[in-house]
């Protein structure tokens, strides 16, 4: 890995940042009822909309977001993917860079837009991402700095696919279950299970339930997972609660909800239709993955999707039928609007912990009277329906420009993560839990030697250092199969350099990259969701650089791990810790 090359702003990006605009935003949060698949029931609503309104901005903008906490309990909103550069204090984690937004209460985040692409705000307190706290951010590029030539060199083609990445189709996906967060909490605390079963997958918060037959769910289950866990899936085309899954703890199915794992209820909700012209020629559709705990994959029916932008920064153009997407990623793809004008299915189905699907609809304008139905690339487990279907390598994923980390790390930790105690709870470090009520202790912005903290859970790092990170994943004795875990840096990006299964069973990355060098990258992807093999033990490598000095989470961002404690402190840059405006306290 060569040293790192880090851009210098273009005179551009340097214009638009002394013309930074002064952006506002108001975000109310209440406690309602709703229906987004057919089926009523409590959820966070946000100016009165599932999922809230998306905030779109230039970059080198100046953002204002004063949140109103209506709700019946505390809330904190954070904003994925913004590195927060100067203001630690924006995060928005309650109990690591402010307290709770109690309810009746008012609290104001402040920051610069200085980064473009695609990213997404959500709840930060507990598991309550699941209650419908989420929505779309988009921040233009101002820079002409482009990948698009990449997919084609026609000025025309050029042209077209710009205006589209200036106004890109915003794609909210997400689990739903018709359990509020803390019932799906409880019912895991009750069970000793570690429960993976979502009633819906919606697409911009529209989505229906769908029953079929246990035995064709099963037929759609992939074949890798399907020979470990060999049953019959539930009429909701999730697996059994088998000890080979969930390992030999104490467990107490007579404390399961009815209807959570199994009796699947059909309901119909509306369908998100996506209008595009074909006199554009081309279309953005930017998908963000705010699941609770599904990973998934995504496809358009008969459109080749070119993925330019993953986490929010450009990358070398990569031709998809298919994308996986765990929790908290982002891909933007670019799509030739050149197909007969008509309705194409735009599918996003389970990816491996339960099958499932969720549907919408790219609508072409002078379409509507073909009633053709789509050929899909992907069936309703998300399995490809053909041998020539194209899924993404998302190994494959060269940034652009290109960048490369430093060639050597100042400081190395190794993670264990994993179960700990129970089906139930997890760790990342092998022995601690990350406490569920961060948001009743003093922000660790504040103290950063908080008693309530232990120290097992913090990694101190120091300013201008390069930083590797394995996460050894470690499957207990019994058990064959656990979830992928996508792994959320909160601040700057971080660079993906190795991944392999076994165990790392070496100081440092460089002993192991002499010793087994096939499994580091030439071409680190740079992003800022890393995933863990489901597939017994195995390892990730990452490699950051301390450039922003406060307090900052490290965790699962599956929602149900986290809240069960699976998440660290990054106190970065502890030797230069920031002073805290006084408006923040």
């Amino acid at each position: 890995m060569a040293r790192a090359k880090w851009l210098v702003p273009t005179v551009v990006n340097l214009a638009a940042l002394i013309q930074a605009a002064q952006v506002h935003f108001s975000l109310e949060l209440t406690w309602q009822k709703g229906s987004p698949n057919g089926f009523e029931r409590e959820l966070i609503f946000v100016n009165n909309q599932f999922p809230g309104p998306p905030l779109i901005m230039d970059e080198g903008d100046d953002v204002t977001i004063e949140v109103t906490n209506h709700l019946p309990f505390n809330q904190s909103i954070h904003f994925h993917g913004i590195r927060q550069q100067g203001t630690p204090w924006a995060d928005g984690v309650s109990g690591l860079s402010q307290w709770g937004i109690r309810p009746g209460q008012k609290y104001t985040y402040k920051w610069q837009a200085d980064q473009y692409g695609t990213y997404w705000y959500h709840s930060h307190d507990k598991a309550r991402l699941m209650d419908g706290l989420y929505g779309a951010i988009y921040i233009r590029p101002s820079s002409a700095d482009s990948p698009v030539s990449m997919i084609s060199s026609d000025p025309k083609d050029i042209e077209a696919m710009e205006n589209a990445r200036r106004n890109p189709q915003l794609v909210v996906l997400s689990d739903w279950d018709h359990l509020t967060s803390d019932a799906y909490m409880q019912a895991e605390m009750d069970t000793g299970y570690d429960i993976f079963c979502s009633d819906s997958i919606l697409v911009n918060g529209q989505g229906s339930v769908y029953c079929k037959d246990p035995e064709e769910l099963t037929d759609m289950q992939a074949s890798e997972v399907k020979a470990i866990v060999n049953a019959t899936l539930t009429d909701k085309g999730c697996d059994p609660f088998l000890p080979r899954l969930q390992g030999f703890w104490d467990h107490n199915p007579d404390a399961l909800p009815g209807n959570l794992n199994s009796g699947c209820i059909p309901s119909e909700g509306l369908e998100s239709v996506f209008q595009v012209d074909p006199d554009d020629e081309w279309a953005s559709f930017n998908f963000i993955s705010a699941a609770g705990i599904k990973a998934l994959v995504i496809s358009i029916d008969e459109h080749p999707m070119y993925v330019y932008e993953v986490d929010g920064r450009s990358v070398e153009p990569q031709l998809a039928h298919s994308i996986p997407i765990y929790n908290g990623q982002r891909y933007s793809v670019m799509v030739r609007l050149d197909q007969d004008p008509g309705n194409y299915t735009i599918r996003v189905a389970g990816n491996g912990n339960q099958v499932i699907s969720g549907f919408s609809t790219l609508k072409y304008r002078g379409g509507d009277l073909n009633q053709r139905q789509s050929i899909p690339y992907i069936n309703y487990g998300g399995l490809n329906t053909t041998s020539s279907v194209i899924p993404l390598d998302t190994t494959s994923l060269p940034p652009y420009p290109a960048i490369q980390p430093a060639t050597y790390a100042d400081d190395f930790h190794l993670l264990t993560l994993g179960r700990i105690n129970s089906s139930w709870e997890w760790t990342l470090d092998g022995t601690s839990f990350l406490p569920a009520n961060l948001a009743e202790i003093e922000p660790v912005l504040f103290n950063p030697q908080t008693p309530e903290l232990a120290s097992a859970l913090k990694i101190e790092t120091k300013n201008n250092t390069w930083v590797d990170i394995v996460f050894q994943l470690a499957i207990p004795e019994g058990t064959y199969l656990q979830p992928p875990h996508p792994i959320h840096k909160h601040s700057n990006k971080a660079f993906l350099i190795g991944a392999s299964q076994g165990k790392f069973n070496w100081s440092s990355i460089d002993d192991a990259a002499q010793e087994s060098p096939d499994s580091f990258y030439e071409i680190p992807t740079f992003r800022d969701t890393f995933v863990t093999s489901p597939a017994g033990e195995a390892w990730v490598a990452i490699r950051y650089h301390v450039e922003n000095p406060g307090a900052f989470l490290l965790h699962c961002h599956t929602e149900t791990h986290l809240a069960s404690g699976m998440g660290m402190v990054l106190l970065d840059g502890i030797d230069a810790w920031p002073e805290l405006p006084t408006f923040v306290k």
